[in-house]
């Protein structure tokens, strides 16, 4: 039986990979570091904001603290944020048809102040009864303690829950939370084939998301 959904953010429902890279590309470049790749990319998705940002004190050389480094690259996103939210394809309508059938959480690894913005803009407003950060969590993603925290706020245990990931940290938190995972992965930034493999259902497109999909995951036991 499924008796709630979880969603994550970054990645999933908002098209913020690329501009999470370009910020940090950008910062990159104003320390005249000039070869952030993808590998620092995969590294800085799916995880908390301080492992981020002590990810990139390290790569870039910074003689910043952890907060400091984190502030100016969110800055950054705000300032993307203000100007436009950039959506992935079908992320509003599954959003609204999960919370017309289901108790809908939110369990992200963004920071706390751009999930706010999200969260204040009018397709996604009161649709999420409780928003998880793992930024309170002790530990991010991979761990499962954003999604054990997101069921419990939900009232519903985890294994009852379906959880909806785009990264491969995602993917396994929410297996080793016990829940149903569908995995919409972003071709630009695939999953490894591990991580993907523990998904239940892999989605090209949260288009391909529906009711049907969730029947056939309670049918599963």
């Amino acid at each position: 039986m499924i008796e709630a959904i979880i969603f994550d953010m970054d990645g999933l429902l908002v098209d913020s990979e690329p501009c999470w890279d370009a910020a940090r590309r950008e910062m990159a470049a104003e320390v005249g570091v000039h070869d952030w790749n993808q590998s620092d990319h995969h590294a800085c998705m799916g995880v908390s904001t301080r492992e981020w940002a002590e990810y990139m004190i390290g790569r870039l050389h910074l003689d910043l603290a952890w907060e400091e480094t984190a502030e100016r690259i969110v800055g950054k996103m705000q300032a993307t944020y203000a100007r436009r939210i950039p959506y992935l394809p079908g992320a509003v309508e599954a959003v609204a048809l999960a919370a017309a059938h289901y108790p809908v959480g939110l369990a992200s690894g963004s920071e706390r102040s751009l999930i706010d913005i999200i969260l204040a803009d009018a397709p996604m407003a009161g649709k999420f009864r409780t928003v998880v950060c793992t930024d309170t969590m002790p530990r991010g993603k991979p761990a499962p303690d954003v999604y054990l925290a997101a069921a419990e706020g939900l009232g519903v245990a985890a294994e009852r829950c379906v959880c909806l990931e785009d990264s491969g940290n995602g993917i396994l938190a929410g297996a080793a939370a016990g829940m149903k995972v569908i995995a919409v992965p972003d071709p630009r930034f695939p999953p490894k084939p591990a991580a993907l493999a523990r998904a239940h259902v892999v989605l090209n497109s949260l288009r391909d998301f529906d009711l049907p999909l969730l029947d056939a995951l309670a049918a599963e036991g």
